[in-house]
This record gives structure tokens, C-alpha cells and sequence, in this order.
């Protein structure tokens, strides 16, 4: 009954608001296809639709008097200026609240659509079954437009979330959704550039798009000055329609916020209207082209020293709220592993190039591209920044549309919580919840101590701890604390944790082996030991004085290697850092600043020497045995298994800090 009780009352809305746009008189309320009025449940409709009929009719002649053609797009245009360029909530639930058509209507589009996906389906076969409905849901985030595909891309690379068949379907969002007219993209952008015809700025202009997205669509065209050029061109109306979007999403929280506690228990706690807000500022701003652009240029500030990293160029005087003009960029979609091994490269690499600048976004400057779904990737083969000739393809970033920050105090907070993880400090991990914003400072995190170590240990038990995944660290952030604890997460969060699983489901579906936290622990190792903000989480690794007394105080020689191997692995220049003629890290300051705080720290200091010390007698007890006896004298000096190995860990230790210096 609900799927044509939806479409009548859509329709029946529909019809009136067209009538009562042109100046025609509403026609009486009869019931629409699919409604009993006997019906508690149609009635109430009814009387929905009603209500709205009524709204249209008082506000007739002012819609009538806006007239059409160009003076209905003036009058779209001066709606969209209403709403602002930066998103406030309250201004759109006010613009709306004027337009309960507009809402009624999509609302309905959007409750026929669900139901129409929510059908059964003819096929016995439960495969099958899945497919059709994946197909249903693709179609119908197609259908509802802009704010609905930017959910499909992002699910898109969430293998965890969604299964297969709604993974195929929803890629197609990554690249091929539908354009709008060439003739409404050309008239665009000569209204936004102000030009006459388009031959005044350019030498040719594509016939068609080359791509099309959810807020805009992509032409190849080529400047008076011969430069190829991709012109990015918004969507019509596109800010009312999100705007509307966001109005019954917010609505919607409004009443989770309501029955908060028949939610699940893991997020009852959670702010969702505060988490839709979040969502509808970012998307606001991605409206705003001329925002990107000096986005993209402080991201090639901050950036752009990556080697193999690029940013195109961009063309801020021939830049709009609704036009832009950059740099044209050849190359393959980092997922298309068959065309970047054409283009005689190899994928994982570019993963990782990739992986390395998102924690350089999230933890050195706070900076981040906060949508990361494939098509914002392209490997290419251009080599305009560098002429050495090892060098060969680029990882190109794209669309800095939606971008986040994240704090200064969050980011060293989530360093030591991965550096903790990856050590198996489970006791560090609990206090890292206080660091991170999660629980307040006054619950004592010590009892939740052992079920951190029940929950990882089991999962890390088989495999380094650097193999863990993002998805498994938020996971245990759900079982252990938000389900038994009071909690709150700070909004950032949401788009930091979107960030990094979309880029792990990225990594996952080239190579269903890669691990995105063993791959960003070289960056990650390198920040620790270098940067003079981390001494304090450096000096709690290499020293044990929160673990059992039988070890405390205990110099960490394994993780002083550890730290040391992996920092090597990381071509990124950390602060201090200086670059060699070839582009390439000198580490030689920031190492020898370590030396002096390692000095200067008095309890470091003394631990440090009395281990060396304890090993200096171990070393010389080792030679005497070996130059007289073997290993029996070696017993008989008090010379055990683990002594030996502290002697190994210590030389190979003095080996890897020599290599970094000399």
C-alpha cells in the first residue's frame, strides 16, 4: 500500500506546485491514487498534502509574479544567495520553512524510493536477490541527486561495511554519474567568467564532458596560451538542493536524538544532529570553488615536498563560486591497476605514497582532504617538479573541495594512541582516551586496562602489530569504551575516521593484504623520534616506568631499534629537517637535537647510563668468557640468554644511530 500511497501523494504534490508556480489556481484536494480516506494512516496523509496545498495557494501570487525563463533563474539565483555561502542552520531550516512544498515533496521522493528498493524480488536465488537490490539503492542515489551520491562514493571503498554487490554498483559513482546539459554548463561559465563567447579565453573547449560527478561535471579545453586546462562547472540549483537534503536529514536526528535510547548502545551517546551539521558545512564549502582553490594551494604548501606528490596548478583569476580552472591531468585512477601497469608502473607503491601524505594531512599539520574516495586520485606519468632520472610517475591529488583541520593537541594525541597500539602498551592506550577527548579525565581508565589487552592481544597474536587495521582500533574503541562507559567524540572525528577507513578500503581493494597502519608506521616512527613535541611519548616508549616493578625503569632497547628501522623507511622530512640536492631528508639535525633533550632529561639520563652500566659489565664479562672459556665460563659468569641479547639489541642500536649521523 505505502510505495503508490507515496508516489500519489508525490504526484498529487507535485501537480500543484507546478499549477501554483505558473500563476494557475490550485486545483481542489482530491484524494491521490493509492489513498482511502477511511484509512487512519491515508487520511493523515491527506491531510499532509492538504496542508501543503494550502501553503501553495496563499503563497500564489507571489510565485506567479516572479515570471519565467531568466527571470525565474535570477529569482533561483537570489533563492541560492539567501541561503549563504556558508552553511548556518538555522537560515536554511528559515528558508525552508517557507517552501514546505519543496520539503513535502522530496520528502515523499525520498520515502517512495526506499520503499520501491524495499520490494521483493521475483529471483530464488539469494545472490541474485542481493544484486537487484543494490542495483535499486544505485539508482535511487542517482535519482535523488548530489547529496545521495556523495553517500554512495564514500560507501563505495567500505568493504566493511557494505558486501560486494553494493560495492559494484555504488563505484559507478566514482566516475560516471550523470551529466547535466552542455548547453546549461556552457551558458555558466560564460555568465561566471564574463565572456561573450568562449573563443575570448580559450583556443578550443570539449563538445562533452570528460567526467561527470556529484556536485559538478569536468571539460578538457585549452587556453590562448596553448596550456590544457580541465574547467570544473557546478551543477544548476545545486546549493538548494543539498540545503534540502540536510534540512530532513536534520530533522531526522532530531528525532533519533528522541528515541536516543532505543538506539543500539555504541551510539547512544552520539550527537547526531551536531554530526549532520559537521556533514552540511564541509558540503557548503565544497560549493564554494574559489574556496578550493586556495585550498589547494595551502595544500601545495604543505604538501607538496612529498616526493612523487602532486598537486595541479590552479588559475584563481579565471575562478568562481561555480567555475574553475586548473591544471590538466593525464594519468590512470589509482583502483585502475590494469592502467597504471600500462603506463609501465607498478599500484602499491602510489598506495603507499598515498597512505604516508594522509598522516602527513592528520598528524603533522592538521590539514586533511576529507573525502579521499577513488576518483580523487590519478596516477601519471608527468614529471614537471623533478629531472632526476630514477624518477617515473606521480600520485596526483585532486577535488580540494571538502577539506577538515584537526587540532594541534588531537593530532599528538593520536600519534601516541597508534604508537601504542603498534607496541602493545595497553596501559598507554587507556590513557590515551583522556588525551584523545573521549572520556573524561576524572574516570580512572586502569580497570578497563585488561579488557584493552583481551580485546587487541587475541587479534594481534598471530602478526605484528602493525598489521592491525584502522577498522579494528575504532572497533575497539566501541567495545571497550563507548559501550561501557560515558563518552562523548568531538565532530572533527567523524571526518578523521571517515578519512582514514575510506583510505584503507582504498589499499584493501587493490591488495586485500595491505596494511594502511604498518605502511604509515615508518612516518609515524620517524615523528616520534624526531620531533621535539613527541619527547615526552619518546621517552615513555624507551623507558619503562608505568609497567610491573620487576621491568621498571628499564631501558626499551627493542623499541629504540624498532623506532630506528622504521624511521629509515620514511623519506618525509620531519621539523628540523633539512633537504640534500637531490630533494631527499637530512635527519642530521633533528637527531642531534634528540641527543641534547636525551642528555639534558635527568631520570632519561640516569636510566640510560645505569643500562649501559649493567650492559658495559655484561660486554666485558662476554669477552673475558669468550677469549678464556666459551660458554661454560660465560655461565659461570652469571652471563644468561637475555643478557646476551641486550648486548645485541645495544650494538645494533649504536649501529643504526651511527648510519643517521655520520
Amino acid at each position: 500500500m505505502w510505495v503508490p500511497l507515496c508516489h500519489g501523494v508525490q504526484r498529487w504534490t507535485e501537480e500543484r506546485l507546478s499549477g501554483t508556480a505558473r500563476g494557475v489556481a490550485p486545483v481542489a484536494p482530491v484524494a491521490p491514487v493509492g489513498l482511502d480516506p477511511a484509512d487512519a494512516s491515508s487520511a493523515a496523509a491527506l491531510a499532509l498534502a492538504s496542508s501543503a496545498a494550502a501553503a501553495l495557494a496563499a503563497r500564489r501570487r507571489r510565485l506567479a509574479a516572479r515570471g519565467s525563463g531568466a527571470m525565474a533563474r535570477g529569482a533561483s539565483g537570489a533563492e541560492e544567495q539567501s541561503l549563504g555561502a556558508i552553511y548556518n542552520p538555522a537560515a536554511v531550516d528559515e528558508f525552508f520553512a517557507q517552501r514546505p512544498w519543496a520539503v513535502l515533496a522530496r520528502l515523499l521522493k525520498v520515502l517512495a524510493g526506499a520503499a520501491r528498493c524495499a520490494l521483493p524480488t521475483m529471483s530464488q536465488d539469494s545472490a541474485s536477490a542481493e544484486r537487484l537490490v543494490a542495483r535499486r539503492v544505485r539508482e535511487l542515489f542517482t535519482e535523488l541527486g548530489p547529496t545521495y551520491i556523495k553517500l554512495g562514493q564514500a560507501l563505495s571503498v567500505r568493504p566493511d561495511v557494505l558486501p560486494e554487490a553494493f560495492l559494484q554498483e555504488f563505484r559507478e559513482f566514482q566516475d560516471s554519474v550523470t551529466p547535466f546539459s552542455h548547453e546549461e554548463a556552457i551558458q555558466l561559465v560564460l555568465e561566471e567568467l564574463k565572456l561573450n563567447s568562449l573563443d575570448e579565453l580559450f583556443q578550443d573547449f570539449g563538445e562533452a564532458p570528460k567526467a561527470a560527478a556529484s556536485l559538478g561535471q569536468v571539460y578538457k579545453a585549452r587556453l590562448k596560451n596553448g596550456q590544457s586546462v580541465a574547467v570544473k562547472v557546478q551543477r544548476p540549483r545545486l546549493r538548494e538542493t543539498v540545503a534540502l537534503d540536510l534540512v530532513i536529514a536534520r530533522q531526522m536526528a532530531k528525532c533519533l536524538a528522541i528515541f536516543s535510547d532505543q538506539l543500539p548502545e555504541g551510539v547512544r551517546g552520539t550527537d547526531w544532529v551536531e554530526v549532520v551539521d559537521a556533514f552540511g558545512q564541509r558540503l557548503f564549502e565544497e560549493l564554494d570553488y574559489e574556496t578550493e582553490v586556495k585550498n589547494a594551494q595551502r595544500f601545495r604548501d604543505l604538501y607538496g615536498d612529498q616526493e612523487k606528490l602532486k598537486v595541479p596548478t590552479m588559475y584563481p583569476s579565471l575562478t568562481t563560486r561555480k567555475v574553475i580552472v586548473m591544471e590538466w591531468i593525464d594519468g590512470a585512477k589509482l583502483t585502475d591497476s590494469s592502467a597504471i601497469r600500462a603506463l609501465g608502473l607498478q599500484p602499491l607503491p602510489f598506495i603507499s605514497i598515498g597512505i604516508e601524505c594522509a598522516m602527513r594531512q592528520l598528524l603533522e599539520h592538521g590539514f586533511f582532504h576529507a573525502d579521499p574516495h577513488p576518483g580523487n586520485f590519478i596516477v601519471t606519468t608527468q614529471e614537471a617538479r623533478r629531472n632526476t632520472p630514477f624518477f617515473s610517475g606521480e600520485l596526483c591529488v585532486l577535488d580540494f573541495g571538502m577539506m577538515s583541520e584537526m587540532p594541534k593537541e588531537a593530532r599528538l594525541a593520536v600519534i601516541q594512541h597508534i604508537v601504542h597500539v603498534v607496541n602493545r602498551d595497553y596501559a598507554g592506550m587507556a590513557r590515551d582516551y583522556h588525551h584523545l577527548g573521549f572520556i573524561s579525565e576524572d574516570i580512572d581508565v586502569r580497570p578497563i586496562v585488561p579488557q584493552i589487552r583481551d580485546y587487541f592481544e587475541p587479534r594481534m597474536s598471530n602478526s605484528a602489530a602493525a598489521a592491525v587495521s584502522f577498522k579494528t582500533i575504532i572497533d575497539g574503541l566501541e567495545e571497550v569504551i563507548f559501550k561501557n562507559y560515558p563518552f562523548s567524540v568531538p565532530a572533527f572525528y567523524a571526518l578523521v575516521v571517515r578519512s582514514l577507513v575510506t583510505l584503507e578500503g582504498l589499499a584493501l581493494s587493490i591488495d586485500p593484504k595491505y596494511r594502511v597502519l604498518a605502511a604509515a608506521y615508518p612516518y609515524l616512527a620517524k615523528r616520534v623520534l624526531l620531533d621535539a613535541e613527541l619527547r615526552s611519548s619518546l621517552f615513555e616508549l624507551l623507558v619503562n616506568t608505568k609497567e610491573s616493578e620487576s621491568r621498571s625503569n628499564r631501558f626499551r632497547w627493542d623499541r629504540a631499534i624498532d623506532l630506528l628501522r622504521e624511521s629509515s623507511k620514511s623519506s618525509v622530512a620531519v621539523p628540523g629537517s633539512t633537504r640534500t640536492r637531490e630533494g631527499k631528508a637530512d635527519d642530521v639535525g633533528p637527531f642531534l637535537d634528540l641527543a641534547s633533550s636525551l642528555i639534558e632529561d635527568v631520570a632519561f639520563r640516569q636510566t640510560l647510563v645505569g643500562e649501559l652500566a649493567s650492559t658495559a659489565d655484561v660486554m666485558i664479562a662476554d669477552i673475558i668468557g669468550g677469549a678464556m672459556g666459551g660458554d661454560e665460563l660465560r655461565k659461570r659468569l652469571g652471563i644468561q640468554k637475555n643478557d646476551e641479547a641486550r648486548v645485541s639489541d645495544v650494538r645494533e642500536t649504536v649501529n643504526l644511530i651511527a648510519e643517521k649521523v655520520v
